[in-house]
C-alpha cells in the first residue's frame, strides 16, 4: 500500500494563529505514516504573521527525517534590505527513490484582480513496489478565475507532455543531459486549486467531453453517492465565510483507478485554515 498526503498548511498557522510545522507534523504522523507528503503554502524567510522569518524547508526537513525534501518555489526575490532570499512555494517529501523532480511555473495572465500571486507546480516520480508514479502538487490562483483557468490548463499541458515522454524517452545510453530521464504516465495530482465542484476549471480537469484524457477525482470516484468531504471553511470562519466546504482535491489518471484504494479527509484538526487528506494506493 502507497499514501500521499496532501496539505495547505498556510505557513504552519493554525486557527488559533499561532505558527507551528511541529503540530503539522503531529498531526500528519497522527494519521498515518505516508511515503509521499505534498505540503503547500511553505516559505523560506518570508515575513510571517508572527513577525518571523523562518526558513520552513529546513525547519521540514528536519521534522520530517528520512524524507528526502523537493521543493518548489513559485517566486524567487531578494527583496530591498534583506540579505537572505524570499521563496514561497510546495514541497514533496518523500520516503520513497525519487527517479526525477521538475518545477513548472504557472501561466499568470494579468486582469483586473488585486490579489495574486505566481503559481508552479512541483513533479517527483517515485519508485514503488507496484510501479513509477507521478505525483504533483499545486497551489492555484485564488483571487482570479481567468488565471486558475489558464493554470489548470498548463497542468493538462504538462500532464501531456508527461505521457508522450514517457512512451518515447531519449534514446540516448551514454550518461548526461540527454540521456532519458524517468517519467511515469500514472499520475496522482493533488493540492489547494482554490476552485469549487461547480466551476469551469474542476469541468476542463473531469469533463469526459474534452477531446483530452481527463483527469479523475478520487474522492468521487470512491464515494460517487456522497457529497465531497470539506478541505476548508470548517473552523476558519474569517477567511472562509461561506463555511465548510471543498477546495483541495485529489485527481489521478484513469489508468490507475482500479489501484486507487480509500481517501481520508481529516476533519478534525485546525492546525491549519484547510484539512489534511490521505490517499491510499494498493
Amino acid at each position: 500500500m502507497i499514501q500521499v498526503l496532501s496539505w495547505n498548511i498556510q505557513n504552519g498557522e493554525g486557527v488559533d494563529g499561532i505558527i507551528s510545522l511541529e503540530r503539522i507534523a503531529d498531526t500528519i504522523f497522527n494519521m498515518s505514516t505516508p511515503d509521499v507528503i505534498c505540503l503547500q503554502e511553505v516559505s523560506r524567510n518570508c515575513k510571517l504573521k508572527d513577525g518571523t522569518q523562518p526558513d520552513q524547508l529546513k525547519q521540514l526537513s528536519k521534522l520530517f527525517q528520512g524524507y528526502t525534501p523537493f521543493f518548489g518555489p513559485a517566486y524567487d526575490v531578494l527583496r530591498s534590505g534583506e540579505s537572505e532570499r524570499e521563496q514561497f512555494g510546495n514541497i514533496i517529501l518523500s520516503k520513497l527513490p525519487v527517479l526525477s523532480s521538475f518545477n513548472h511555473s504557472l501561466p499568470q495572465p494579468t486582469d483586473s484582480s488585486f490579489r495574486h500571486m505566481p503559481r508552479q507546480v512541483s513533479e517527483v516520480t517515485v519508485k514503488t513496489q507496484l510501479f513509477p508514479i507521478c505525483v504533483m502538487t499545486t497551489h492555484l490562483e485564488y483571487g482570479s478565475q481567468n488565471q486558475r483557468f489558464e493554470q489548470v490548463k498548463r497542468i493538462l499541458d504538462i500532464k501531456n507532455d508527461i505521457e508522450k515522454l514517457s512512451i518515447h524517452p531519449a534514446t540516448i545510453q551514454e550518461p548526461g543531459p540527454y540521456a532519458k530521464l524517468e517519467r511515469s504516465s500514472k499520475f496522482i495530482i493533488c493540492g489547494d486549486f482554490n476552485f469549487e465542484l461547480e466551476s469551469k476549471e474542476y469541468d476542463l480537469l473531469t469533463n469526459e467531453s474534452q477531446e483530452q484524457e481527463v483527469l479523475i477525482d478520487v474522492w468521487s470516484y470512491l464515494n460517487p453517492e456522497a457529497e465531497h468531504a470539506p478541505t476548508c471553511g470548517i473552523f476558519d470562519k474569517k477567511q472562509w465565510p461561506e463555511g465548510a466546504h471543498c477546495r483541495d482535491f485529489a485527481f489521478i489518471s484513469s489508468n490507475l483507478k482500479n489501484n486507487i484504494d480509500s481517501m481520508m479527509v481529516n476533519e478534525e484538526t485546525d492546525a491549519s485554515d484547510h484539512q489534511p487528506f490521505v490517499i491510499s494506493i494498493r
